[in-house]
């Protein structure tokens, strides 16, 4: 049961810092004084790494949606694009053919990663940058620090590629290759931000676009198809599906035939079919040609 918010006095405070980005911050104010006990304006150049290094701790806490077969964000940022795309090999996906949602995080974002579903972290691959590569303007710079994981759940594959500049300690990992993992859970951190591209399974009915802010963690991307589920287009492509015809479902009552009414001959129509006479004109009649009789005689 999630935790009861009105007994907080400040639920709106959930963020936090890393100690050791605290301790870089302590030391960068050190140097700054130093600095600006030589010349006044080197202390604000030394006050920048101050602020760096608090932004490079931040985290936040977050609630993972209780959504089954559920697919959430690895990390804060905006979606880039959505394309299908053939996987990386780092990942070791069984299905190359896979949807990528590319993710772009802000150096100012949360330093934490979440797994994207509930299962096990079947593969991990972690390769150092180079520290003449501080930023990452572009994910597929060279000598940028990459983390490929692959994550498994019911036979399932969603693949994760981190990238990140390559100075200094920008993404560390606190699993390991055949641990159980929790949905939308911290599993390493990436400090300054970076590139996230998730690779999904093509069947996967995804619930972003591009342009669209994420909340890593808790943001639903989509949901994994589950053993139940039918596929109704049978892997048709997107083009195939708009022009497939719209499927009847059966709702599970029984519905009456139609039954075509047949015309019989044997019958005839209302204009055939004679009217008989009212018996109060025949009796006025008789009564008439009884007076006309009488007055004969």
């Amino acid at each position: 049961m999630s935790e009861d918010l009105d007994r907080k006095s400040t639920p709106w405070l959930t963020i936090g810092l890393d100690w050791e980005g605290v301790a870089a911050a302590l030391g960068a104010l050190l140097v700054a004084l130093l600095l600006g006990a030589l010349w006044s304006p080197l202390f604000w150049i030394g006050f920048a790494g101050v602020i760096l290094a608090l932004m490079a701790a931040r985290w936040s806490h977050r609630t993972p949606p209780e959504l089954a077969n559920g697919i959430v964000s690895p990390c804060d940022g905006v979606v880039v694009s959505v394309e299908r795309v053939e996987a990386p090999s780092e990942l070791r996906l069984t299905e190359s053919a896979t949807l990528r949602i590319r993710v772009a995080s802000a150096p100012s974002t949360t330093n934490k990663v979440y797994t994207p579903i509930a299962g096990s972290l079947e593969s991990l691959i972690l390769e150092a940058g180079e520290n003449g590569v501080p930023l990452a303007t572009r994910p597929d710079d060279d000598g940028l620090t990459r983390a490929y994981l692959t994550f498994e759940s019911r036979g399932q594959q969603v693949g994760v590629r981190l990238a990140s500049g390559g100075f200094g300690p920008r993404i560390e990992l606190i699993t390991e290759a055949g641990d159980i993992v929790r949905l939308g859970r911290p599993f390493g951190t990436r400090r300054l931000g970076g590139w996230c591209d998730i690779y999904v399974p093509g069947n996967t009915g995804v619930l972003i676009w591009p342009g669209q802010t994420l909340v890593g963690g808790e943001t639903v991307l989509g949901r994994l198809k589950s053993q139940g589920d039918t596929d109704l287009f049978g892997g048709m492509t997107a083009e195939e599906q708009e022009e497939a015809p719209v499927l009847q479902v059966e709702t599970g009552a029984e519905t009456e035939p139609e039954v075509e009414e047949e015309e019989d001959d044997d019958y005839p129509s209302p204009d055939e079919v004679s009217v008989p006479e009212d018996p109060a004109e025949i009796f006025a009649r008789l009564r008439e040609a009884a007076r006309k009789h009488g007055e004969q005689d």
